[in-house]
């Protein structure tokens, strides 16, 4: 008798079998595989926004630019001659307060800004004068810049943190103008007197802003204060002649003096900004 073949059902059991195995074999090797670590999301660099109300400081330094004139001889006895001219050109150190709010439509910045600061920004010069009564003279112009305030609108484009912007509107000098006259024999006499007046005028300017963090930023800006001509009379002031050993003063009569008045400031600030959301 011969061996007896494998049936169609022991056949099927075997077939089975191996392939319970293999999957089995199959798993456990997936199993040893290292578990792919997950994908990082893609990285957005956060937009900076400059809408909000802010607050700061700034220190910087300035220059002034006065043209003082003398048009006409209104004084009885006049010191110096019609149409005298004399220039101020005085720097100083300055510093102040500012306040504004911002709105951003991405990338424009619009916004307003008053500012105050204070400085002590003084010149002065002399100008040769005619000769009264047989004694030489002279006549000392000073300007003294006590502070300026500005209201003006701020126009910029923001880089996102690095926004770059230009200003224009109003601007205001409290100022203190002297005039003093020096007379009588080697200009020994002398008499002063002071203007203290409010200037009104505009501002122009531009600067860059930096956003360190969402509230704190800091600024360098440039601007040039512009106040035109304005007449003004002094009625004060005497000059001095020799009567015998004596010098005697002598009322001087109205003097009309006009000034031509610029200022120009460099200064850097810091800004804390109050965000709206």
């Amino acid at each position: 008798m011969g061996r007896p073949g494998l049936s169609l059902k022991s056949a099927g059991r075997l077939v089975g079998c191996v392939v319970v195995a293999s999957l089995a074999a199959t798993a456990a090797s997936a199993a040893d595989l290292p578990v792919p670590a997950p994908v990082a999301p893609a990285y957005y660099p956060p937009v900076y926004d400059w809408t909000g109300i802010y607050v700061g400081g700034h220190f910087g330094g300035g220059w002034m630019n006065d043209l003082v004139t003398y048009p006409t001889l209104t004084a009885p006895t006049p010191i110096v001659p019609a149409g005298a001219q004399t220039r101020l050109s005085p720097m100083g150190v300055l510093g102040g307060a500012q306040v504004g709010a911002n709105i951003e439509f991405a990338p424009v910045v619009v916004g307003v800004e008053g500012t105050w600061t204070a400085s002590n920004i003084t010149g002065s010069d002399i100008t040769p004068g005619l000769i009264v009564a047989g004694n030489g003279s002279s006549e000392k112009a000073t300007s003294n810049a006590i502070f300026e305030a500005t209201a003006a609108v701020r126009i910029g484009y923001a880089a996102n943190d690095l926004l770059f912007y230009v200003k224009g509107g109003g601007a205001w000098m409290r100022v203190d103008y002297t005039q003093q006259v020096f007379s009588g024999p080697g200009s020994s006499f002398n008499t002063l007197q002071t203007i203290t007046d409010t200037r009104a005028g505009f501002v122009v300017g531009g600067g860059f802003e930096y956003g360190m963090n969402e509230n704190l930023s800091l600024k360098v800006e440039y601007d040039y204060l512009g106040f035109g001509t304005k007449n003004y009379t002094f009625n004060n002031l005497a000059f001095g002649t020799l009567v015998g050993l004596n010098v005697v003063g002598t009322p001087l009569g109205p003097q009309s003096v006009s000034v031509k008045s610029q200022l120009q400031m460099v200064t850097a600030g810091v800004n804390y900004r109050f965000t709206w959301r």
